[in-house]
């Protein structure tokens, strides 16, 4: 019986989009790629998403990552999670984002929506690279309001206590992440001490290169 592996999204994205490169990392595996529009709908409890208890490996990307650290009592029994550039506090002082700023571009999406993922895009421009396009052909497919959904939870939740079962979490962070830098990352082991944390030297913010 092969492994299951359910993947949770960064804000406005599915990681399915990089399905070639990243299913290399457990090609026997059955991978579960969740859309952003349906983790929208979870955020507050993650673990209810169809096949996430079914689960033996969680990956999760920014966003996902935080849903899982703030709603979930860590891994379930025989669960192991992979969190993939995450933090404790988006709005933390170290980054570019503030709560005033979240709230201003949730409006923004809900009135011109392509324009304001377009300014989002330009944002990660250098971190991106080739792969702005495909984040950005993806995230247009999401409607205003689960868009601006993710980043009020971006402004109101904070992991604030240590998860249980770090020991079955693994941390990939890129030296390179312009995105979430990784000092910021690295705040997290107050929070999992007994999680590994992985530095990668030549990757940034996209997922394959953490992961491969």
């Amino acid at each position: 019986m092969s492994e299951k592996w359910i993947w949770l999204p960064d804000w406005a994205s599915n990681l399915g989009i990089w399905e070639d490169d990243l299913m290399d990392v457990a090609p026997s595996a059955n991978h579960n790629y969740v859309q952003y529009s349906q983790l929208a709908e979870f955020l507050e409890k993650p673990e209810d998403i169809p096949e996430f208890k079914k689960a033996s490996t969680v990956v999760a990307w920014g966003l996902g990552a935080l849903s899982l650290m703030c709603s979930t009592a860590g891994p379930q029994k025989g669960q192991k999670w992979i969190l993939l550039s995450p933090y404790a506090d988006f709005c933390d002082e170290i980054g570019n984002w503030t709560v005033p700023n979240l709230h201003f571009m949730a409006h923004q999406l809900e009135t011109t929506t392509e324009p304001a993922l377009k300014a989002f895009m330009e944002l990660f421009e250098e971190d991106f690279g080739d792969w702005q396009d495909d984040w950005f052909d993806e995230a247009k497919k999401y409607d205003a309001d689960s868009l601006a959904k993710g980043l009020m939870y971006l402004a109101s939740h904070k992991v604030e206590s240590v998860i249980p079962n770090s020991e079955n979490i693994q941390v990939l962070y890129g030296r390179l992440d312009a995105t979430v830098q990784p000092e910021w990352t690295l705040k997290l082991k107050e929070f999992l001490p007994n999680a590994e944390f992985k530095e990668r030297p030549k990757a940034g913010h996209w997922p394959p290169m953490l992961l491969l």
